[in-house]
C-alpha cells in the first residue's frame, strides 16, 4: 500500500473505494474489503464505485440486504463460484466457467443455432439474467438507492466510444441494468440497453473509475476544504511480470496490460493536484478582494478541488496461476480472496498513519 497523506487528529476519514474490473479476479477486491471492514469497525464509506465485476461487487456493498460482508461472501464463494460434485483435474476445474457461472451468466439458448450452424453471426454467446437474479436475492435497491454510501458504476457507450457513470444520486437511482451493463464485456456477454443506448462492459474504456470517486470526496463533508479525504485503489492486475513463453502467456498478458490501472501514473497526478490545491488557496488569501479574478468561473471551479490527504493502493500479490480471470474455481475464488485479505492487512489497509482518527460518513 502506498499512502500519500497529511498527520491529522479527531478527525473523522471520509473514504471513496476504487473497484476495478477484473472478471474471478474481484474475489480478491472482497478479500481486501473483508479486512478493511474488520480493521476499522464502524467503517462506512463516502462512496464506493466499480467496473463490471468491481460494479456488482459496489452494488453489494453499498445495497446488501443484510451484512455487507456477509453478503459478499455469499456471492462470491457461492453465487460466482463454479464448481462440480466430484474433484476434477486442475486444469478442468479452471475451465468450467466456459460451459456458465450459475450465478453471473448462462448460454444464450435463443442463439443455440446460430452458434451451431453460423456463429460469425453472433454477437454474443451468454446472456447475464443469472447476474440479475443475484443482485435481486442480495441487494436492496431502495437501500442501495440510499443516502450513503454514493455508488458509482461505468460503462461503455458503444454509440460514442465514451464511458459513462452511472450514480444512485442521479434521478431514478442506480438499477440491476445498469450493473449489468458496467460488466458487459464482449463478446461473451450481450450489450445492455439503458434507456435507448447500448453499453459494453466499462473496462474496455477505463478500468479504473476514479473520477467519479475523487469528485464524491471533494463533495464531503460540505465540501470543507479541513476534512480528512481517503482514496483506496486495489490493483488487480500486476504491473510487473515475466517475458511471456508461450502464446498463453502472451494472451495473458495482453488482457493485463489493456486492463491495468496505471495507478503509480496517478499517484504522481494526485501529488501535482495537491500542490495545485495548496497554491490556489494561497493566491486566495493574497488576493485583493476587489479582484475581478474572484469572479473568473474558471477561479471559482479552481477553488472548488479538494486535496486528498490519503492515496493508499492496496496491490495484487497473487501468484501467476491465479490471474486468470476467467477462472472462477472454488479453489482460486477462494485463494484470491484470502490472498485479498491478507495483503490488505500487510499492506496497512488498518491505519492511515495519524492518531485520533474515526472512520465514518459524517455529513451536515
Amino acid at each position: 500500500m502506498t499512502v500519500h497523506n497529511k498527520t491529522v487528529h479527531n478527525k473523522t476519514v471520509h473514504t471513496a473505494i476504487v473497484l476495478q474490473g477484473a472478471g474471478a479476479l474481484g474475489a480478491y477486491e472482497y478479500g481486501v474489503l473483508k479486512a478493511l471492514y474488520e480493521r476499522r469497525p464502524g467503517f462506512t464509506p463516502v462512496a464506493v464505485t466499480g467496473i463490471s465485476t468491481g460494479a456488482a461487487t459496489a452494488a453489494v456493498l453499498g445495497g446488501a440486504k443484510g451484512d455487507p460482508m456477509t453478503a459478499l461472501d455469499t456471492m462470491w464463494r457461492e453465487k460466482f463460484t463454479v464448481s462440480m460434485r466430484v474433484p476434477l483435474p486442475p486444469v478442468l476445474d479452471r475451465s468450467l466457467a466456459a460451459l456458465g457461472d450459475r450465478g453471473m451468466y448462462r448460454f444464450d439458448t435463443s442463439h443455440l443455432m446460430q452458434l451451431v450452424l453460423a456463429p460469425w453471426t453472433l454477437t454474443n454467446i451468454y446472456d447475464t439474467a443469472p447476474l440479475r437474479k443475484t443482485l435481486a436475492e442480495l441487494v436492496d435497491l431502495e437501500k442501495l438507492n440510499g443516502e450513503h454510501p454514493r455508488v458509482v458504476v461505468g460503462a461503455t457507450n458503444i454509440g460514442t466510444a465514451e464511458i459513462e457513470f452511472f450514480d444512485n444520486r442521479s434521478p431514478g437511482g442506480l438499477t440491476f441494468e445498469h450493473v449489468a451493463a458496467s460488466g458487459s464485456l464482449p463478446p461473451g456477454f450481450p450489450m445492455t440497453n439503458i434507456d435507448g443506448d447500448m453499453y459494453w462492459d466499462g473496462g474496455l474504456f477505463s478500468n479504473a473509475p476514479l473520477s467519479p470517486a475523487i469528485h464524491a470526496l471533494e463533495e464531503a463533508a460540505g465540501g470543507d476544504p479541513d476534512a480528512v479525504r481517503e482514496l483506496i485503489a486495489i490493483e488487480l492486475f500486476p504491473m510487473h511480470a515475466l517475458t511471456p513463453t508461450s502464446m498463453s502467456d502472451v494472451l495473458q498478458r495482453v488482457i493485463q496490460l489493456q486492463y491495468t490501472s496505471r495507478l503509480k501514473l496517478d499517484k504522481r497526478f494526485f501529488d501535482k493536484i495537491d500542490g495545485m490545491v495548496d497554491l490556489i488557496a494561497q493566491i486566495d488569501a493574497d488576493l485583493p478582494k476587489t479582484s475581478k479574478a474572484r469572479h473568473d468561473p474558471t477561479y471559482k471551479e479552481m477553488l472548488d478541488h479538494r486535496k486528498i490527504n490519503h492515496f493508499n493502493v492496496v496491490t495484487s500479490t497473487i501468484p501467476a496461476n491465479l490471474t486468470t480471470a476467467a477462472d472462477f474455481s472454488r479453489f482460486s475464488i477462494d485463494e484470491r480472496i484470502e490472498a485479498g485479505y491478507h495483503d490488505a492487512i500487510a499492506q496497512g489497509i488498518g491505519r492511515v498513519d495519524a492518531p485520533m482518527l474515526r472512520f465514518g460518513v459524517t455529513e451536515p
